[in-house]
């Protein structure tokens, strides 16, 4: 089960192009300040203060002046290793923070749009190349969804458009997303094919099994037949009388 895979942009560069194209869609929007708490751009300090001192901009522990300019630079000009650091660390960390991996995953549930469902829905064997987002028509339907949920109205030109910097940003979160469940449905399918093989291999053996005590009924080996029918109540096998056993 494969598919040619996109790529991913990472998160935290989704976050900066996404400021750059509009800035008042993330840190000053009140539906995304609710589901991320970050009120303010990381990058704000008071100018003129030691570079030890807290931000007072932001609940971030340990979070200083220093630390700000230093993602500042970053953002300004891409070459700041300390502040591409920080800025990399401090999205990843808050990410699953923000639980927008969830959100995103009770959209789909919500929508009928999981993979199991659309499986089914288009006959879909878990031998068959995994589609893309595209060929099973779900990612305008998700992607207006989401987009509501983490920047409101902001989020559109009106109210059937999404403005293309949060159609960039949401499809990038869609699409690592879907990888992720790509992932999960080959872990699964592999499974299913493992425990098939498994489960030839004990039909195998409970024919073996019925065959041997049936041809120690000839030789009238009662213990052993006996050892035998043990091993076939273990594994939950309807009980075979031999006659010639109750003489």
């Amino acid at each position: 089960m494969s598919t040619p895979k996109m790529p991913i942009t990472p998160y935290p560069l989704a976050l900066i192009q996404l400021w750059i194209a509009n800035p008042g869609l993330l840190w000053s929007n009140p539906v995304w300040q609710s589901v991320t708490h970050v009120v303010g751009e990381l990058w704000a300090y008071d100018h003129g203060k030691d570079v030890a001192a807290a931000t007072r901009y932001h609940d971030v522990t340990g979070w200083t002046v220093g630390k700000a300019q230093a993602v500042e630079a970053f953002i300004k000009n891409y070459n700041d290793h300390e502040g591409r650091c920080l800025w990399n660390t401090w999205v990843k960390t808050s990410w699953a923070k923000w639980n927008i991996n969830k959100l995103v995953d009770e959209i789909f549930k919500d929508s009928g749009c999981v993979p199991h469902n659309i499986m089914a829905r288009l006959n879909w064997k878990i031998t068959d190349d995994f589609l893309t987002m595209e060929a099973v028509q779900v990612k305008q339907i998700i992607s207006i969804k989401l987009a509501d949920v983490l920047f409101g109205n902001d989020a559109f030109t009106n109210r059937s458009f999404l403005a293309l910097p949060i159609v960039m940003f949401v499809s990038t979160v869609l699409v690592s997303m879907w990888s992720r469940y790509q992932k999960v449905i080959k872990r699964q399918a592999n499974s299913i094919n493992k425990k098939t093989k498994e489960v030839d291999i004990v039909h195998t053996y409970m024919n073996k099994l019925e065959t041997l005590i049936t041809l120690l009924s000839v030789f009238k080996d009662q213990e052993m037949a006996k050892n035998l029918d043990a091993c076939r109540e273990h594994l939950g096998l309807p009980e075979k009388k031999l006659p010639f056993f109750q003489r």
